[in-house]
């Protein structure tokens, strides 16, 4: 516990921007790095924000984030510093490239072994592999108690205890939990923008990076070595058909835009069969095709 407040760690993880298009390497096994554009997850962005709000309200308090990225992705990091984190550090290694949640979860518990910190917050999943299991394997391996999903945190008693508001299906619920812990963030405040005085001193400050080497670990507990789940092959998403709006010429009048896509667009409506029964054989007619074309069964 720092003087007056608590010592909060921030987990945070570049993602790719998913409004940027990327390219899958021959193989299908990974993607081209040259077309990814980094940002910061937005789930973290609501647990750095929730930290800082926590500052704001308790003197003292600390503010870190940490990182097990490249340096392509530095300026993710620094992003954070800018907005009003004290403290930024990475965590990367060649040989930590390929590792998955659990070996992802291994290297941070690591590194948090060699600092004191109060409270750990990360995003409930990442928006890019849409996976939320970094946050709960971190708990597990550290023993620390969790809550997943939530959307505020209030310390009490003297900054020893947090109060939690986390959803579940049809309700707001509060729940306390004793410090140290961890608390993923499913929703909160969108992050504030940063200073300029928040952007210099982000550009000044030198952002350490620890190795395995450093963090206590070796090869054989990253990477592809160390994880328990495989990737087999990444694989576009099959095209989906276009919208009759979608479907439309540029060039066509309103008009005819207008009865395209009230017609159901480029497809053509199919011809409906409809019977009309006046007698009584008519209606046995009816009643033999439904019974032959199985569109009733008995």
């Amino acid at each position: 516990m720092s003087a007056g407040g608590p010592e909060i760690v921030i987990m945070i993880a570049p993602v790719h921007d998913c409004l940027n298009p990327v390219k899958i390497e021959p193989g299908g096994k990974g993607i081209d790095p040259s077309s990814l554009r980094w940002i910061l997850n937005p789930y973290d962005a609501f647990a750095l924000e929730e930290a800082l709000r926590i500052r704001d309200v308790i003197p003292g308090t600390r503010v870190r984030v940490m990182a097990m990225a490249s340096s392509d992705s530095e300026e993710v990091v620094r992003g954070c510093l800018a907005v009003g984190a004290d403290e930024a550090l990475r965590i990367w290694d060649n040989g930590m490239e390929g590792s998955d949640s659990y070996a992802t979860a291994t290297v941070l518990a690591a590194a948090l072994r060699k600092q004191s910190f109060d409270l750990v917050l990360c995003g409930w999943r990442r928006a890019d592999l849409d996976h939320g299991q970094v946050g709960p394997a971190l708990a597990e391996i550290l023993d620390l108690p969790q809550v997943t999903g939530a959307r505020k945190i209030e310390p009490v008693d003297n900054n020893t205890r947090i109060l939690v508001d986390k959803r579940v299906p049809g309700y707001l619920t509060k729940l306390s939990s004793p410090l140290p812990a961890l608390v993923t963030m499913e929703k909160g405040q969108v992050l504030r923008y940063p200073s300029l005085a928040g952007r210099h001193r982000a550009a000044r400050t030198e952002i350490p990076c620890l190795g395995l080497d450093t963090v206590g670990l070796r090869e054989e507990n990253v990477g592809a070595s160390g994880s328990i789940t495989r990737l087999e092959r990444f694989t576009p998403p099959k095209p989906t058909r276009r919208s009759a709006m979608a479907s439309t010429s540029g060039t066509m009048t309103a008009a005819a835009r207008l009865q395209r896509i009230m017609g159901g667009g480029v497809q053509e409506k199919k011809d409906s069969k409809i019977w009309e029964c006046p007698d009584e054989p008519s209606v046995k007619k009816v009643a033999e095709h439904i019974v032959k074309e199985k569109m009733l069964t008995f």
